[in-house]
């Protein structure tokens, strides 16, 4: 499993960049400022902080 994040959803907060222990996210760029993306899928540990940390429930996992 890995996370997924819903752009719809997502404020650019970073919590899930910042709290990941993996590096599973990068930052990327946008005009409003930043963003996380799944960078790295594969190295998931399925700890699922960035699930909890999430203030707007922007991350679900989904399988593989």
């Amino acid at each position: 499993m890995h996370p997924r994040i819903d752009y719809n959803k997502c404020v650019g907060s970073l919590e899930c960049y910042d709290i990941c222990p993996v590096d599973v996210f990068d930052a990327e760029e946008i005009e409003e400022g930043k963003r996380a993306v799944v960078a790295r899928p594969e190295d998931c540990v399925e700890c699922e902080l960035c699930v909890q940390v999430c203030p707007t429930d922007a991350i679900k996992m989904i399988e593989d």
